[in-house]
């Protein structure tokens, strides 16, 4: 399933061309040097061969693929400067600006944009936190089921207030409307697409009947997304087997793999963090309870766990060993060792106005039989501060690689506070 291209940075170049003290007599500033003229401009092609360098130094630079740098502007007339409000559009999202000169009047103008203004090469972070920005304001996440969740209950729920200030809407979905796509699929087409699937199981142990209620929900939040245009789903999980002996578990695993971030439990602030550690990552993202003193949720000493049914194959080392649901007889979820990588933990608080990163590298995984993965990790600084900065709810988001700093910085454009250990 296609992003659409979700969280390419559009950068609009602009070069200065204009310049002061072109006649022969200068300012009072300029050299005294008898016989010459105070200063002698560039020619039209020195200023454009100069904005042509500062477009290649920078584009040179960039590291990323998902940076587009849109056609350069030179500004070599004063008229030329209101070209720039028909050139811009919606989807820019940060001016890359040189000048041959100094020119804080023409600069303060380009700042009345509201755009984030570069002056050269800028690093990795920025350039992530500029797409985790615009993924904000071009995602959508489906919430599923009754609100709030019985888990998760502090929202934020106020879905208008998501989109005002980070950009992402949101669809509420009752669970009828869900089950009424659940069971709209034929039996040949959901049993062909068990057995592709089956690839990715080394051991299955439900009954086929079971596998293909967990397909059906797979196809049924699949067609959901591709309706709304949702790249993320999240469900209150409680009241979704109230109905019938179904969750979305190994769903979720495959849906993010296919780049649809999931959270469990109707958890908005994990969806959310899912959504941006995602964007600054590009990698897939897994959520649970979030153990980080020893005892819980099967944590050691001097060491993190999350404990929940989420491991996209993709940050496992082995294919699935399928089991049912929390060792109660029904529904469907997988095990397989996580893969031992660096990695960061993102959550974010329920005001929106702050998130914690922290980063580590993964030690391992065991079945928890209940909560069937337990990820156990090792975090960068002292364990014992985290009560102190945690935000948000129970449950943490997780990717691999170190995201740190890229976070901060996406969390500044964002008007966000940063927790760190």
């Amino acid at each position: 399933m296609s992003e659409l291209d979700r969280g390419t940075v559009r950068i609009k170049p602009v070069y200065i061309g204009l310049h002061h003290y072109s006649d022969v007599y200068g300012s009072v500033c300029s050299p005294d040097v008898k016989g010459t003229p105070a200063f002698e401009p560039p020619t039209a092609e020195e200023v454009r061969e100069s904005a042509r360098a500062m477009v290649e130094q920078f584009a040179d630079s960039v590291a990323v693929g998902f940076v587009q740098l849109d056609e350069l502007l030179v500004v070599e007339q004063q008229s030329d400067l209101r070209r720039l409000r028909s050139e811009l559009t919606y989807d820019v999202d940060a001016l890359l600006v040189g000048s041959a000169g100094n020119r804080p009047w023409e600069q303060f103008t380009l700042s009345q944009y509201g755009l984030p203004i570069m002056h050269g090469p800028v690093g990795e972070s920025f350039l992530r936190a500029l797409r985790a920005k615009k993924y904000f304001g071009e995602s959508k996440f489906l919430y599923i089921g009754e609100i709030p969740s019985f888990s998760a209950p502090n929202g934020p729920y106020d879905f208008q207030l998501i989109e005002e200030q980070l950009g992402v809407s949101v669809r509420h979905i009752e669970t009828n409307e869900f089950y009424r796509h659940f069971d709209s699929f034929d039996e040949q087409e959901v049993a062909a697409e068990l057995d592709n699937w089956s690839r990715d199981f080394a051991t299955v142990e439900p009954d086929r009947d079971s596998m293909l209620d967990a397909t059906r929900v797979y196809l049924a939040l699949r067609e959901l997304c591709e309706r709304e245009d949702a790249n993320g789903v999240t469900i209150n999980c409680g009241r979704f087997t109230e109905e019938r002996p179904v969750v979305p578990c190994l769903a979720f695993d495959r849906l993010i793999d296919e780049g649809i971030m999931c959270a469990c439990e109707g958890d908005v602030t994990a969806m959310l963090a899912s959504l941006m550690l995602h964007a600054v990552s590009e990698q897939p993202v897994l959520m649970g309870n979030f153990g980080y003193r020893k005892g819980m949720f099967e944590a050691g000493s001097q060491e993190v766990t999350i404990e929940h049914d989420l491991i996209p194959l993709s940050m496992a080392s082995e294919p699935y060993t399928v089991r049912d649901y929390h060792t109660r007889e029904f529904g469907v979820t997988a095990y397989a060792d996580v893969r031992q990588e660096p990695m960061t933990l993102l959550n974010m608080d329920s005001s929106l106005d702050r998130i914690v990163a922290v980063e580590g590298e993964t030690k391992g995984s065991e079945d928890g039989g209940h909560c069937r993965i337990i990820i156990h990790m090792t975090v960068d600084g002292d364990v014992t501060r985290l009560p102190r900065v945690l935000v948000g709810s129970q449950h943490m988001s997780m990717a691999f690689g170190r995201w740190e700093q890229a976070l901060s910085e996406a969390a500044k454009l964002l008007d966000m506070e940063t927790a760190h250990l």
